[in-house]
């Protein structure tokens, strides 16, 4: 029986003869970015080679944030880039982020920002876990980040055979960064550890919160330190409610009232609006379920009453989501599908 490894990728494995490595591999964990700024060239490239082999596929992100505001800017730049079939996402935390931090005097925020990056992903419906180097896993406070795993770096004479474990818990162990792949060549190679099987990793039961479950069209997070106060309005020209926003909490956007820019308000729920420019945003998208090409109708109206068709979409991008309502989606200029064709990222 051929042994399934745990492998994690980028650019630098440039020379994968797919067909050899493809029946060694039982999960590809594949970079995206490194910072928001450089976007990692091979990261499509591996994920169709994967998918068209049949092999659960996961992201993960090279922090290069320098604040708590910067790594939430990174965060929904890798929700923008990653592939809507990854399993989880990943979090990668290692000397070069410390830096970047430390460029900017932030560096006693870096677990802050790095719980801001996580917490900005899970908001989106996504299972994220953190790497961190090993020698930096006690220090800045980023033993206390929470995520759904803990993944560490650990490698002894680093032969490319698994030595010393990690000195602390963790769900996944990095053994060697020199590992050997027929096909692949030198690899980094991951062991499971603790309580999580592979299935709670790529199972489709469990492999991230359901696209279709998140609730209303975006997120939004107060741009403030904790403690600001944002206004809520009755409407969205209505009066203060005498209730804030003081936290850095992810909310979901269900609503909104659509002036322009930083004008929109935003609803959060029954007489709880406030304007757009108090926030970051992530909004969700729709992605079509089926193979680009494949038509779905569109409406002039929710509910498809008779009369209304207009046209046929063909799922080759993804669309804005304006409202979201009795499994309707608005995806601008008074044109209406419904939601059960589409995941919701």
């Amino acid at each position: 029986m051929i042994e399934k490894y745990i492998v994690d990728i980028s650019k630098f494995n440039d020379k994968i003869n797919w067909d050899v490595a493809a029946p060694q591999l039982g999960l590809a964990i594949c970079r995206v970015q490194y910072g928001s700024n450089k976007v990692d060239e091979l990261y499509n490239q591996h994920v169709k080679k994967l998918e068209a082999r049949g092999i659960p596929h996961a992201a993960y992100a090279y922090g290069c944030y320098v604040s708590v505001n910067d790594a939430i800017v990174e965060a929904k730049d890798f929700l923008n880039r990653v592939n809507k079939n990854a399993k989880f996402l990943v979090l990668d935390v290692e000397d070069d982020t410390v830096a970047s931090m430390e460029s900017k005097g932030n560096l006693g925020d870096l677990a802050k920002a790095s719980q801001a990056f996580i917490n900005t992903c899970e908001a989106a419906g996504w299972k994220v876990g953190l790497y961190v180097s090993h020698h930096m896993y006690n220090q800045y406070n980023l033993q206390n980040v929470k995520a759904d795993f803990i993944w560490l770096p650990r490698y002894g004479t680093n032969d490319g055979q698994p030595q010393v474990k990690p000195a602390y818990p963790c769900d996944i162990w990095q053994y060697t960064d020199n590992g050997y792949i027929n096909g692949i060549g030198r690899v980094d190679i991951n062991l499971l550890r603790g309580d999580k099987t592979l299935d709670w990793y790529i199972g489709d039961d469990v492999n991230t919160i359901a696209p279709s479950k998140n609730v209303g069209i975006g997120i939004a997070i107060s741009k403030y330190s904790v403690g600001y106060g944002i206004n809520l309005y009755d409407a969205p020209d209505g009066n203060f409610t005498g209730e804030r926003f003081s936290d850095k909490t992810p909310h979901p956007i269900l609503a909104g009232a659509w002036y322009g820019g930083n004008e929109n308000m935003l609803c959060f729920g029954p007489s709880r609006w406030a304007k757009q420019e108090h926030f970051d945003v992530q909004w969700f998208r729709a992605y079509s379920k089926y193979p680009p090409g494949y038509g779905i109708n569109t409406y002039s109206a929710p509910g498809a009453p008779d009369g209304s068709f207009k046209r046929q979409v063909d799922g080759k991008t993804s669309y804005e989501i304006y409202s979201r309502e009795n499994g309707w989606l608005d995806i601008g200029q008074s044109t209406f599908v419904e939601e059960k064709h589409f995941d919701i990222k």
